[in-house]
């Protein structure tokens, strides 16, 4: 590639798209303006020499013929016009005579072996000016002698000249209507690109709430515009949607980290009391009275059960995080609870523990898990309420969902509490002790059992006005609508 030309692309390509644009146009202008001009010219001049050609073939044919008769100028005698020059030219070349249009500077210069040709007009130039020249045709005549017949091109040269002139102006003329005219209509042409560049750098430094101005939608600029907006929608979708997953990844990440650190730290307490005691036991040794070998016996049963108790809902946990399949049928709702509360009468016969329930309310779940979620709930209101405070079970049933409440008149939660009640290991009350309070892990299997049911729990709950615990479920009707 030759340096000028690259150059010359590379000037372009750092132009703009409007320098672009009117640089095409100006040389499109200029080819079409140059071709034109020369197509013009070139028939012109074509036409003109031909009809001259032939004017100076009917000429030489006439005046051939009387330089044959006579050695008079033609033109002197009136027959023929005088804007052609006429030469009797002898054998060695010598001008016998000579007849010149009026205002004519010079005769043409010919040569020996141009003399000789008599088939076709050719042009030699005039003899001592420089630019001017001559349309010849020789003809033959008796004696070794020819006639000479020319016809000056000044005059056809002239009209050629002044039509490439011309031809010139007007390309020029139309660059400079072009610039001005064209440049307006291109800058308002190209004024939506601008909009669009606009955007595209407020989406490049983060805004991607931006979108374009719509143009209209039959040109190309917002056919392009509204390409643009959906893709700049979905890429904004994806992009959310990519933010909010490693959101998750990271809250589930930490979740987990801290669900293993308050497991580890729940099974170390009972583990601690279990080899704290066979360690006392065995340095006890023959010496224990077996009533302490019974005492220590009975503790370490029951961190075993308490560590035993703890490992089944960490281990129903990790189920239905990744496993949520359920034995489901259809259940009585108010049946399961009246089981419930009544187990839960024979194990606390000391406190008031009352059932509100109606007409059967059917549901399509799990009774086993179901029952174990109105459980979780019932001892959660009797550990953390004084003894002898009531606690209330209700079923009812609403437009395509049935629900349980499990209400206490105890002391209540603050809004903090309430938010933090179905975490993992949360409890309310820092200060009690792990043996009475439990592994803060009820509320939370509740919770995801209540999810793999296809329902949700809430808690209605202030300080001093107790707490209710609301378990939506769908009916068995409704689940069977969207099957």
């Amino acid at each position: 590639m030759r340096p000028g030309r690259g150059r010359l692309r590379g000037a372009l390509a750092d132009a703009s798209l409007r320098a672009r644009v009117m640089a095409a146009a100006a040389i499109l202008i200029a080819l079409t303006s140059l071709v034109s001009g020369f197509l013009g010219t070139a028939l012109l001049s074509s036409y003109l020499y031909s009809r001259s050609d032939a004017q100076l073939r009917d000429f030489a044919k006439v005046a051939s013929s009387i330089l044959e008769r006579s050695h008079v100028p033609v033109t002197q005698n009136g027959q023929l016009p005088a804007q052609f020059l006429v030469e009797s030219v002898g054998p060695d070349g010598t001008i016998l005579t000579q007849e010149a249009p009026p205002h004519s500077a010079a005769g043409p210069r010919l040569s020996a072996a141009q003399l000789r040709d008599d088939n076709s007009p050719f042009t030699v130039p005039a003899s001592g000016s420089p630019g001017q020249s001559w349309r010849v045709l020789i003809v033959p005549l008796s004696g070794g002698r020819h006639a000479v017949i020319g016809f000056s091109l000044d005059g056809l040269n002239s009209t050629v000249t002044r039509l490439e002139i011309a031809d010139a102006l007007a390309g020029a003329i139309a660059i400079a209507v072009l610039a001005v005219v064209g440049l307006p209509l291109v800058r308002a042409s190209l004024a939506p690109l601008g909009r669009i560049e606009t955007t595209a750098q407020a989406i490049a430094d983060g805004d991607l709430s931006r979108r374009i101005d719509q143009p209209s939608r039959g040109t190309e600029v917002g056919r392009l515009a509204d390409a643009l907006d959906l893709m700049l929608g979905r890429i904004e979708t994806a992009y959310q949607a990519r933010a909010e997953g490693e959101a998750r990844a990271l809250e589930s990440e930490d979740r987990m980290r801290q669900f293993v650190a308050d497991a580890s730290h729940e099974l170390r307490t009972p583990l601690t009391s279990v080899k704290g005691l066979a360690e006392f036991g065995l340095q006890q040794g023959h010496a224990a009275s077996p009533d302490e070998l019974l005492r220590l016996m009975t503790l370490i049963q029951r961190e075993a059960s308490r560590m035993g108790r703890l490992v089944e809902d960490l281990l129903l946990l990790a189920k239905f995080d990744t496993d949520r399949s359920l034995d489901r049928r259809h259940v009585d709702l108010s049946s399961i609870a009246a089981q419930a509360v009544q187990a839960a009468r024979i194990v606390n016969p000391d406190r008031p523990i009352t059932l509100l329930a109606g007409d059967p309310v059917i549901a399509y779940a799990d009774t086993g898990r179901l029952r174990q979620v109105i459980d979780n709930l019932i001892g959660n209101a009797m550990q953390h309420t004084p003894p002898g405070s009531a606690v209330t079970v209700s079923v009812t049933s609403t437009t395509g969902h049935g629900e349980i409440i499990v209400a206490d008149d105890g002391p209540g939660m603050t809004p903090e509490q309430a938010a933090r009640v179905f975490e993992r290991f949360y409890r309310t009350d820092g200060a009690r002790s792990r043996a009475r309070g439990g592994a803060g892990l009820g509320l939370s299997i509740a919770a995801s059992l209540a999810a793999a049911h296809g329902g949700d729990i809430t808690v209605d709950t202030k300080p001093g006005q107790g707490a209710a615990f609301h378990v939506r479920l769908p009916l068995a009707a409704s689940v069977e609508s969207e099957t």
